[in-house]
Protein backbone atom coordinates (compact mmCIF):
# COMPACT_ATOMS: atom_id res chain seq x y z
CA UNK A 1 0.00 0.00 0.00
CA UNK A 2 1.27 3.62 -0.70
CA UNK A 3 1.47 6.22 1.91
CA UNK A 4 0.71 9.43 1.04
CA UNK A 5 3.08 12.39 1.30
CA UNK A 6 1.27 14.45 3.62
CA UNK A 7 1.13 11.29 6.17
CA UNK A 8 5.55 11.78 6.35
CA UNK A 9 6.32 15.22 4.66
CA UNK A 10 6.97 17.27 6.95
CA UNK A 11 7.23 20.47 4.75
CA UNK A 12 5.94 23.34 6.32
CA UNK A 13 2.56 24.50 4.28
CA UNK A 14 3.59 27.74 3.87
CA UNK A 15 6.41 27.10 1.57
CA UNK A 16 5.13 26.03 -1.53
CA UNK A 17 8.36 24.91 -3.88
CA UNK A 18 8.12 20.85 -4.60
CA UNK A 19 11.19 18.96 -3.40
CA UNK A 20 12.18 15.42 -4.97
CA UNK A 21 15.36 13.70 -6.24
CA UNK A 22 16.34 11.59 -8.81
CA UNK A 23 15.04 8.25 -7.81
CA UNK A 24 15.46 4.81 -9.01
CA UNK A 25 13.00 2.86 -10.86
CA UNK A 26 15.02 -0.42 -10.84
CA UNK A 27 11.97 -3.23 -10.92
CA UNK A 28 9.19 -1.31 -12.18
CA UNK A 29 8.65 2.85 -12.74
CA UNK A 30 6.39 2.34 -9.82
CA UNK A 31 9.37 1.53 -7.67
CA UNK A 32 9.89 5.53 -8.56
CA UNK A 33 6.76 6.51 -6.68
CA UNK A 34 7.79 4.34 -3.37
CA UNK A 35 11.37 5.40 -3.25
CA UNK A 36 10.04 9.17 -3.63
CA UNK A 37 7.60 8.55 -1.24
CA UNK A 38 10.16 7.31 1.42
CA UNK A 39 12.20 10.03 1.31
CA UNK A 40 9.74 12.69 2.39
CA UNK A 41 9.20 13.93 -1.34
CA UNK A 42 6.82 15.87 -3.01
CA UNK A 43 7.88 15.23 -6.27
CA UNK A 44 10.10 13.32 -8.06
CA UNK A 45 12.70 12.73 -11.28
CA UNK A 46 13.49 9.51 -12.85
CA UNK A 47 14.48 7.88 -16.50
CA UNK A 48 11.71 5.60 -18.10
CA UNK A 49 14.21 3.30 -19.65
CA UNK A 50 17.74 2.77 -19.82
CA UNK A 51 19.55 6.24 -19.57
CA UNK A 52 22.79 4.28 -21.32
CA UNK A 53 20.95 2.50 -23.71
CA UNK A 54 19.77 3.42 -27.65
CA UNK A 55 17.29 0.55 -27.60
CA UNK A 56 14.41 -0.23 -25.08
CA UNK A 57 11.46 -2.56 -24.79
CA UNK A 58 7.91 -0.81 -25.59
CA UNK A 59 6.23 0.15 -22.60
CA UNK A 60 3.10 -2.45 -21.70
CA UNK A 61 0.09 -1.21 -20.90
CA UNK A 62 0.63 -3.04 -17.23
CA UNK A 63 3.79 -1.35 -16.58
CA UNK A 64 2.06 2.54 -17.75
CA UNK A 65 -1.42 1.60 -15.90
CA UNK A 66 0.69 0.25 -12.91
CA UNK A 67 2.95 3.85 -12.99
CA UNK A 68 -0.25 5.74 -13.79
CA UNK A 69 -2.37 4.01 -10.93
CA UNK A 70 0.49 4.86 -8.57
CA UNK A 71 1.53 8.07 -9.40
CA UNK A 72 -2.38 8.97 -9.14
CA UNK A 73 -2.42 7.70 -5.21
CA UNK A 74 0.57 9.12 -4.15
CA UNK A 75 -0.26 12.63 -5.04
CA UNK A 76 3.49 13.37 -6.29
CA UNK A 77 4.13 15.87 -8.69
CA UNK A 78 5.39 17.58 -11.07
CA UNK A 79 7.35 14.42 -12.23
CA UNK A 80 9.75 14.88 -14.54
CA UNK A 81 11.22 12.11 -16.73
CA UNK A 82 15.23 12.95 -17.87
CA UNK A 83 15.95 11.67 -21.01
CA UNK A 84 19.25 9.35 -22.31
CA UNK A 85 22.80 10.57 -22.18
CA UNK A 86 23.01 9.45 -25.40
CA UNK A 87 20.55 11.73 -26.83
CA UNK A 88 22.81 14.65 -28.74
CA UNK A 89 20.66 16.52 -31.07
CA UNK A 90 23.67 18.90 -31.82
CA UNK A 91 26.16 16.58 -34.16
CA UNK A 92 26.76 17.90 -37.54
CA UNK A 93 26.49 13.79 -38.50
CA UNK A 94 23.25 13.73 -40.16
CA UNK A 95 23.09 10.53 -39.66
CA UNK A 96 24.04 11.06 -35.51
CA UNK A 97 21.61 13.84 -35.42
CA UNK A 98 18.93 11.63 -37.04
CA UNK A 99 19.38 8.72 -35.06
CA UNK A 100 19.06 11.14 -32.05
CA UNK A 101 16.10 13.09 -33.18
CA UNK A 102 14.39 9.42 -33.65
CA UNK A 103 15.66 8.74 -30.02
CA UNK A 104 14.27 11.52 -28.26
CA UNK A 105 10.66 11.13 -29.81
CA UNK A 106 10.42 7.75 -28.43
CA UNK A 107 11.63 9.21 -25.05
CA UNK A 108 8.59 11.68 -25.92
CA UNK A 109 6.23 9.06 -26.75
CA UNK A 110 7.14 7.26 -23.23
CA UNK A 111 6.56 10.44 -21.28
CA UNK A 112 3.36 11.43 -22.61
CA UNK A 113 2.06 7.80 -22.15
CA UNK A 114 2.70 7.40 -18.67
CA UNK A 115 1.02 10.87 -18.05
CA UNK A 116 4.17 12.48 -16.84
CA UNK A 117 4.50 16.53 -17.51
CA UNK A 118 7.93 17.42 -17.79
CA UNK A 119 10.44 15.45 -20.27
CA UNK A 120 14.09 17.44 -19.26
CA UNK A 121 16.92 16.84 -21.99
CA UNK A 122 20.49 18.23 -22.50
CA UNK A 123 20.62 20.42 -25.66
CA UNK A 124 23.43 18.84 -26.82
CA UNK A 125 27.58 19.24 -27.57
CA UNK A 126 28.61 20.71 -31.54
CA UNK A 127 31.43 17.45 -31.66
CA UNK A 128 34.11 19.61 -33.26
CA UNK A 129 37.60 17.73 -32.84
CA UNK A 130 39.57 20.78 -32.66
CA UNK A 131 39.93 22.25 -28.98
CA UNK A 132 40.19 25.42 -30.28
CA UNK A 133 36.62 25.59 -32.26
CA UNK A 134 35.39 24.65 -28.64
CA UNK A 135 33.69 28.02 -28.01
CA UNK A 136 33.48 29.29 -32.08
CA UNK A 137 30.62 31.65 -32.44
CA UNK A 138 29.57 29.78 -35.99
CA UNK A 139 30.20 26.64 -34.61
CA UNK A 140 28.48 26.56 -31.44
CA UNK A 141 25.40 28.65 -33.44
CA UNK A 142 25.17 26.22 -35.98
CA UNK A 143 24.83 23.45 -32.91
CA UNK A 144 22.08 25.56 -31.69
CA UNK A 145 20.13 25.38 -34.94
CA UNK A 146 20.33 21.60 -35.36
CA UNK A 147 18.94 21.36 -31.93
CA UNK A 148 15.95 23.70 -33.02
CA UNK A 149 15.24 22.35 -35.87
CA UNK A 150 14.95 18.37 -34.25
CA UNK A 151 13.01 19.86 -31.46
CA UNK A 152 10.30 21.11 -33.79
CA UNK A 153 10.83 17.69 -35.96
CA UNK A 154 9.70 16.18 -32.82
CA UNK A 155 6.79 18.61 -32.01
CA UNK A 156 5.42 18.26 -35.55
CA UNK A 157 5.44 14.78 -34.92
CA UNK A 158 3.35 14.63 -31.93
CA UNK A 159 0.75 16.82 -31.97
CA UNK A 160 -1.89 16.78 -29.25
CA UNK A 161 0.51 16.37 -26.85
CA UNK A 162 0.48 17.59 -22.86
CA UNK A 163 3.61 17.05 -21.91
CA UNK A 164 5.94 19.81 -22.35
CA UNK A 165 9.86 19.56 -23.54
CA UNK A 166 12.00 21.06 -20.49
CA UNK A 167 15.58 22.03 -21.34
CA UNK A 168 18.24 21.93 -19.17
CA UNK A 169 20.99 24.20 -19.23
CA UNK A 170 24.53 22.50 -19.92
CA UNK A 171 28.05 22.49 -17.49
CA UNK A 172 30.12 23.10 -20.56
CA UNK A 173 32.38 20.13 -20.84
CA UNK A 174 33.55 19.21 -23.77
CA UNK A 175 31.93 20.93 -26.39
CA UNK A 176 28.67 21.37 -24.86
CA UNK A 177 26.06 24.01 -25.78
CA UNK A 178 23.40 25.19 -24.25
CA UNK A 179 25.91 26.49 -21.34
CA UNK A 180 24.07 30.23 -21.30
CA UNK A 181 20.87 32.01 -20.64
CA UNK A 182 21.31 33.79 -24.07
CA UNK A 183 22.48 29.90 -25.59
CA UNK A 184 19.08 28.39 -24.63
CA UNK A 185 17.52 31.77 -25.29
CA UNK A 186 18.47 31.06 -28.59
CA UNK A 187 17.01 27.39 -29.11
CA UNK A 188 13.68 28.67 -27.84
CA UNK A 189 13.74 31.29 -29.98
CA UNK A 190 13.56 29.06 -32.97
CA UNK A 191 10.59 26.63 -31.81
CA UNK A 192 7.83 26.53 -33.86
CA UNK A 193 5.67 26.10 -30.84
CA UNK A 194 7.24 27.77 -27.65
CA UNK A 195 3.99 26.72 -25.45
CA UNK A 196 5.08 23.28 -25.46
CA UNK A 197 8.91 24.18 -24.15
CA UNK A 198 9.98 24.68 -20.24
CA UNK A 199 13.56 25.49 -18.97
CA UNK A 200 15.00 23.68 -16.10
CA UNK A 201 18.44 25.31 -15.07
CA UNK A 202 20.94 23.30 -12.89
CA UNK A 203 22.76 25.04 -10.07
CA UNK A 204 26.08 23.25 -10.63
CA UNK A 205 25.84 23.46 -14.12
CA UNK A 206 25.17 27.12 -13.76
CA UNK A 207 27.84 27.80 -11.45
CA UNK A 208 30.47 25.69 -14.22
CA UNK A 209 29.87 27.54 -17.22
CA UNK A 210 30.51 30.74 -15.13
CA UNK A 211 27.22 32.35 -13.49
CA UNK A 212 27.96 33.44 -9.82
CA UNK A 213 25.12 32.04 -7.40
CA UNK A 214 27.69 32.82 -4.17
CA UNK A 215 28.43 36.40 -5.15
CA UNK A 216 25.70 37.99 -7.07
CA UNK A 217 22.55 36.28 -6.80
CA UNK A 218 20.09 38.28 -7.75
CA UNK A 219 22.09 39.17 -10.98
CA UNK A 220 21.90 36.00 -11.88
CA UNK A 221 18.44 35.85 -12.15
CA UNK A 222 18.53 39.08 -13.42
CA UNK A 223 20.08 37.82 -16.66
CA UNK A 224 18.04 34.98 -16.76
CA UNK A 225 14.78 37.57 -16.83
CA UNK A 226 16.22 39.87 -19.62
CA UNK A 227 16.67 36.61 -22.19
CA UNK A 228 14.12 33.95 -21.42
CA UNK A 229 10.18 34.26 -19.98
CA UNK A 230 9.95 33.70 -16.34
CA UNK A 231 6.79 31.76 -17.19
CA UNK A 232 9.20 29.16 -18.93
CA UNK A 233 11.01 28.39 -15.80
CA UNK A 234 9.06 24.87 -14.67
CA UNK A 235 12.07 23.23 -12.60
CA UNK A 236 15.36 23.40 -10.97
CA UNK A 237 18.03 20.76 -10.16
CA UNK A 238 19.17 21.75 -6.95
CA UNK A 239 22.82 20.35 -6.87
CA UNK A 240 25.92 21.37 -5.08
CA UNK A 241 29.00 21.88 -6.82
CA UNK A 242 32.58 20.08 -6.49
CA UNK A 243 34.17 22.00 -9.14
CA UNK A 244 35.09 25.94 -9.03
CA UNK A 245 32.52 28.39 -11.02
CA UNK A 246 33.46 29.12 -14.80
CA UNK A 247 35.41 25.64 -14.83
CA UNK A 248 32.41 23.96 -16.82
CA UNK A 249 33.43 20.41 -15.06
CA UNK A 250 30.01 19.05 -14.03
CA UNK A 251 30.42 17.45 -10.85
CA UNK A 252 27.80 17.54 -8.53
CA UNK A 253 27.89 17.80 -4.64
CA UNK A 254 25.77 17.09 -1.79
CA UNK A 255 24.30 20.81 -0.18
CA UNK A 256 26.51 22.45 1.97
CA UNK A 257 29.67 20.47 0.74
CA UNK A 258 30.10 22.16 -2.40
CA UNK A 259 31.73 25.16 -3.96
CA UNK A 260 28.15 26.89 -3.80
CA UNK A 261 27.60 26.63 -0.04
CA UNK A 262 24.17 26.22 2.14
CA UNK A 263 23.32 30.32 1.57
CA UNK A 264 22.57 29.83 -2.07
CA UNK A 265 20.21 27.30 -1.28
CA UNK A 266 18.82 29.57 1.21
CA UNK A 267 18.00 31.93 -1.37
CA UNK A 268 16.85 29.38 -3.48
CA UNK A 269 14.33 28.05 -0.62
CA UNK A 270 13.38 31.64 0.54
CA UNK A 271 12.92 33.45 -3.22
CA UNK A 272 9.36 33.93 -3.74
CA UNK A 273 9.76 33.92 -7.63
CA UNK A 274 10.39 30.16 -7.69
CA UNK A 275 7.25 29.23 -5.35
CA UNK A 276 5.64 27.47 -8.86
CA UNK A 277 9.39 25.47 -9.56
CA UNK A 278 9.73 22.35 -8.95
CA UNK A 279 13.70 21.51 -7.24
CA UNK A 280 15.08 18.00 -8.07
CA UNK A 281 17.93 16.73 -6.24
CA UNK A 282 20.45 15.38 -8.17
CA UNK A 283 23.02 14.80 -5.34
CA UNK A 284 25.35 11.96 -4.30
CA UNK A 285 24.55 9.12 -2.01
CA UNK A 286 20.94 8.20 -2.88
CA UNK A 287 17.79 7.92 -0.90
CA UNK A 288 19.75 8.24 2.49
CA UNK A 289 21.66 11.26 2.20
CA UNK A 290 18.55 13.04 0.16
CA UNK A 291 15.53 12.59 2.69
CA UNK A 292 17.69 14.73 5.66
CA UNK A 293 18.98 17.15 2.27
CA UNK A 294 14.82 17.67 1.53
CA UNK A 295 14.18 18.31 5.32
CA UNK A 296 17.28 21.11 5.70
CA UNK A 297 15.78 22.68 2.44
CA UNK A 298 12.65 23.14 4.07
CA UNK A 299 13.98 24.39 6.98
CA UNK A 300 16.47 27.16 5.03
CA UNK A 301 12.86 27.84 3.38
CA UNK A 302 11.57 29.13 7.20
CA UNK A 303 14.69 30.90 8.15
Amino acid sequence: MLISPQAICTRPCCHPMKLGAHVSVAGGLHNGVAEALAIGADTFQMFSKNQRQWIAKPLTDEQRDQFRTALAESGLGPVMIHDSYLINMGSPDPAKGNRAQHAFLEEYRRCEALGVPYLNFHPGSHTHPQKAMRDDHATREAALERIAGHINTTLAKTEGFESLLVLENAAGQGTNVGITFGELAHILERVDDPSRMGVCIDTQHAWAAGYDWAGDYDGVWTEFDSLIDRERLVGMHLNDSLSDRGSRVDRHANHGEGKLGESVFASIMQDSRLEDVAGYLETPGGPDRWRPEIARLRELAEK
